[in-house]
């Protein structure tokens, strides 16, 4: 509750449409023409919270789900292999497909696994070099390191947290033989560029799409760009089965070929002419998944609105402001919704004080974005023994003499927020409350830098 002001009042009083947006009753004043004149003690100094209970719970479930889950236990066919029109596997795949307007869909048992296989099917392995963002979790590059393939750092684009388009070329050598362009929180990667460089120099694309459920780029879904695309259903995504992931392309032969290596070399005409390992989800991962495809369309809508209320109300918060997208951007996807902060508006107060301030506020926010170029994880790789055989010394400290990304360093420590897809599936006063936090912190700066 905010300080002697009423949830219900304050929802009367800020809901979009309303002119003048304020909580004068509160103390609160013009948020909706400037920064908000003054306010209540932030919790931060010792004072009340905007916000005492957690945003939208996630996942989000109804009884049909479980009745989906309960269904899959009374079927008895727990392990999914046929490739045959009674596994409900098979009938996910197809929905998932249609969702995405794409020919093929092979299911995997985690998103890293959809990456390592649509790596596999393109022809990725030892010795080769495949471009990746330092801005990205551990599993896009795991999954090229695992095939004995050097994952080559880009820096971050620092307006978009989208993998940098204009600084891909002059990573590219002649070992070079993919690009992993990652879609990061649900934006979207300038994926006109990448497709343009991976033309002129004979690349494949294959596109991390394991954020981006339900985006687009010029009205084509993500994932459906490059050669090959993959998801992860893992729990916080916003279509989820727990752990789960999908390869989705056009390619006939590539697409038999994944599905072909997720089942034991199994193609879906039941031929083992391929490699292959078990990576094959079971009924009760696609019995929830399948639950969860129902709602992804509303999902998508609900959080649609309230990020768009947000940006509105964000723009009278000085410092804070939604990282831009491309133009070829057309509809966002949602798992962390990424923002920049201006230090210089908040009485330089840095970035990590401003996070445990509004944290204390009761809101969830998230700080920067991943390294993953200065992870301890690279060294832990290109040490092994397999690698220093295929990897020349000198190809290794030239890798470290080029591992440096500023700009994504930059947005780690210093201008970097993030807000988790869940704040989005709530109501408009949440994200008035959270915009109130922020504009209570702004308020209170100098005696927060004090203190």
């Amino acid at each position: 509750m905010i300080d002697h002001f009423t949830r219900r009042q304050f929802l009367r009083q800020t809901s979009f449409g309303i002119a003048g947006l304020a909580l004068a009753a509160g103390g609160y004043s013009g948020l909706y023409g400037g920064i908000v004149k003054k306010t209540g003690t932030p919790a931060y100094l010792g004072g009340t919270p905007v916000r005492k209970g957690p945003f939208a719970e996630w996942p989000i479930t109804d009884k049909n789900d479980l009745e989906m889950y309960i269904q899959a236990f009374k079927e008895k066919n727990w392990s999914q292999f046929m490739h045959s029109e009674e596994e409900t596997m098979l009938q996910f795949e197809k929905d998932y497909a249609q969702l995405l307007d794409v020919k093929h869909c092979a299911t995997t048992n985690a998103g890293t696994l959809a990456l390592s296989a649509a790596l596999t099917a393109v022809g990725v392995g030892p010795g080769d070099e495949v471009i990746v963002p330092t801005n990205t979790f551990v599993a896009t590059a795991q999954s090229v390191y695992n095939l004995y393939a050097m994952a080559v750092y880009v820096d971050t684009d620092p307006r978009t947290f989208m993998i940098d388009p204009d600084k891909i070329e002059e990573k590219i050598n002649e070992n070079t033989k993919a690009i992993l362009p990652v879609h990061i929180g649900g934006g979207s990667c300038d994926m006109d560029k990448i497709m343009a460089l991976a033309e002129k120099y004979d690349l494949t694309v294959i596109e991390d799409a394991c954020q981006a459920h339900m985006g687009e780029w010029r009205g084509k879904k993500l994932g459906t760009i490059g050669d090959l695309g993959c998801f992860s259903f893992q729990e916080y995504k916003s279509i989820t089965a727990g752990e789960g992931g999908a390869i989705v392309g056009n390619d006939d032969e590539l697409m038999n070929y994944c599905h072909a290596y997720k089942n034991n070399g199994r193609d879906p005409r039941d031929e083992r002419e391929y490699p292959g390992t078990n990576l094959r989800m079971t009924a009760f991962q696609i019995a929830v998944v399948r639950g969860q495809l129902r709602h992804a369309q509303d999902f998508q809508s609900r959080r649609e609105e309230n990020a768009t209320h947000l940006e509105k109300l964000l723009k009278d918060i000085a410092g804070i402001t939604p990282a831009e997208k491309y133009d070829g951007q057309t509809r966002r996807a949602y798992y962390g919704y990424y923002l920049l902060y201006d230090k210089s508006k908040f009485d330089n107060m840095s970035r990590d004080t401003f996070v445990r301030a509004i944290r204390a506020e009761g809101v969830s926010i998230g700080e920067g974005c991943d390294t993953l170029n200065r992870d301890e994880v690279v060294r832990t790789y290109l040490e092994l023994p397999h690698f220093q055989k295929l990897f020349s010394s000198e190809r290794i400290s030239k890798f470290w003499d080029a591992n440096h990304c500023p700009n994504n360093d930059m947005l780690a420590n210093e201008t970097g927020l993030s807000l988790p897809q869940p704040v989005f599936l709530g109501t408009k006063k949440d994200i008035e409350e959270l915009v109130a936090a922020m504009a209570k912190i702004q308020t209170h700066a100098k005696e927060i830098n004090a203190a």
